[in-house]
C-alpha cells in the first residue's frame, strides 16, 4: 500500500474536501454552504495548513493546523494548534493518524514552534496521550473541551 503525504494550503483542494466531508458526515455536523466554509477556511489563512494522505488515490485522512499567539501584558508565545484531524474508519489503527501528527509536529519545529496544542473528544484523548501530549487544566478553550499541550 503506497501513501502520499501533500502539505496544502489551499482548503478548495478536492481530495481534503472530501474527506472533510466524511469527517463531518462522521462527527454529525451539517453544512449547508460548503463552498463558503473552504473559502472561509482561505479567507482566515493566517498560517492554516493541512496535510492530506491518500492511498492510491483514495482519501485516508488530514490533519488541519496553525499557527497561534497566546499573549499576555507581558509576554507572547507562538504556538502550534491542531484544528481537525481525521483518519477514514477503515484505515484507523494502522499508523496513518500517527503519521500525519508527526508531520505536523516536525513542520513546527521546523518553523520555530515549541508547543501545541490542541483539543479532543475524551475518547480521543488516549491517542494524544500515547503520543507524549498532556491534558493542561489551566487552560480554557472555548468549545468547553479539554486541552492538550505537548512540548516539542
Amino acid at each position: 500500500m503506497t501513501t502520499k503525504d501533500l502539505l496544502i494550503s489551499d482548503f478548495t483542494d478536492p481530495a481534503f474536501q472530501t474527506m472533510f466531508k466524511k469527517y463531518f458526515a462522521e462527527i454529525g455536523v451539517n453544512i449547508k454552504d460548503w463552498e463558503g466554509l473552504f473559502s472561509e477556511m482561505n479567507t482566515n489563512n493566517g498560517g492554516n495548513m493541512a496535510y492530506i494522505r491518500q492511498c492510491e488515490n483514495e482519501p485516508l485522512g488530514f490533519i488541519q493546523f496553525t499557527f497561534i499567539t497566546l499573549e499576555g501584558w507581558f509576554f507572547k508565545e507562538r504556538l502550534g494548534f491542531i484544528r481537525e484531524f481525521w483518519v477514514a474508519e477503515k484505515f484507523r489503527k494502522q499508523g496513518h493518524g500517527t503519521e500525519l501528527l508527526s508531520l505536523t509536529e516536525k513542520y513546527f519545529k521546523d518553523n520555530n514552534i515549541h508547543r501545541i496544542l490542541l483539543t479532543a473528544e475524551e475518547n480521543e484523548q488516549q491517542f494524544y496521550l500515547n503520543r507524549g501530549y498532556a491534558v493542561c487544566d489551566y487552560i480554557a478553550a472555548k468549545n468547553n473541551m479539554a486541552v492538550s499541550v505537548k512540548d516539542i
